[in-house]
């Protein structure tokens, strides 16, 4: 059985995912005024893992979530972004979460090699769906991997039907969680993961980061393991999106700034550039 605790560790790590917990909007509300939900669980089973868990009800009515696409550097060229940090990517000030979403990857030069430093500014190409305010940047692709937003607002977990209108969407790798059942059989690498989840109803979204490649601190998860975490957490569906040096969640503070909760695989110091990310913002009063 996995080992589990609610952590409240020392260091740098506990200040964030404190100030995360209590976080309030300018008027002075905590992130449960909007249907918010952050937890910090640090698990010793099968090795040591820190993940971290938003949970959001969007039929409160108070929060929605909005994709947020890097810069395209060349219009009607091939490239779909041009790599951004993801706090330059959530800067607008009603965002309250974030995590990252896409895969992606560079062009290959006239030697039919990539350059994979990922650095600001290097022109990508965008995997899978990627839609934002309506607009479709990169188009959809069949596997049942793409996350997006009916015109109820309901959260979808599959593959976007012939004629359907996107205003928001992402994809990830694969599901780890399909109609309620584990998906990912188990062995495989263990990595850092981001994974999106919903309930039944496609009202309530799980926002799912595990950091990883830190030894006893927290090593990351098989496809399998995550899985069983976004089981456990109540989702009926599961994404498994862009995950080892990517995976990142920025949470609101006590002071309504954004913060870097998770420890990212390469550091504080230096975190990843990306394409693109999945924002929660907060709906003001009367509109």
């Amino acid at each position: 059985m996995i080992g589990i605790e609610v952590s409240r560790v020392a260091g740098v790590a506990a200040i964030l995912a404190a100030a995360a917990c209590c976080a309030v909007s300018e008027d002075g509300r905590g992130l449960d005024a909007f249907g918010l939900e952050y937890r910090l669980e640090e698990r010793t089973e099968p090795r040591p893992n820190r993940v971290h868990i938003v949970r959001a009800d969007l039929g409160k009515g108070r929060v929605r979530p909005a994709v947020v696409l890097a810069p395209d550097p060349d219009g009607d060229g091939p490239a779909e972004a041009a790599l951004t940090h993801p706090l330059k990517l959530a800067s607008d000030r009603s965002v309250l979460a974030f995590v990252n979403t896409n895969p992606w990857d560079s062009f290959p030069d006239a030697a039919s090699k990539r350059n994979r430093s990922w650095f600001e500014g290097q022109r990508v190409d965008i995997h899978g769906l990627a839609a934002s305010g309506g607009a479709v940047r990169s188009p959809a692709l069949p596997g049942g991997a793409s996350v997006w937003f009916d015109k109820e607002g309901r959260v979808v977990l599959d593959d976007v039907p012939r004629g359907e209108a996107v205003g928001e969407g992402m994809c990830g790798f694969q599901p780890v969680v399909k109609d309620g059942v584990v998906a990912a059989g188990p062995g495989g690498p263990q990595h850092p993961r981001t994974a999106i989840g919903t309930d039944r109803t496609g009202t309530v979204v799980w926002l799912v980061v595990v950091d990883g490649r830190q030894a006893k601190y927290s090593e990351g998860m098989t496809l399998n393991e995550l899985g069983g975490v976004m089981q456990g957490l109540g989702c009926w569906n599961a994404i498994n999106m862009d995950g080892g040096g990517s995976s990142i969640m920025g949470l609101a503070d006590a002071d309504g700034q954004l913060r870097v909760v998770n420890r990212p695989s390469g550091g504080l110091s230096g975190i990843r550039p990306l394409p693109a990310i999945l924002t929660l913002r907060r709906i003001a009063d009367g509109s």
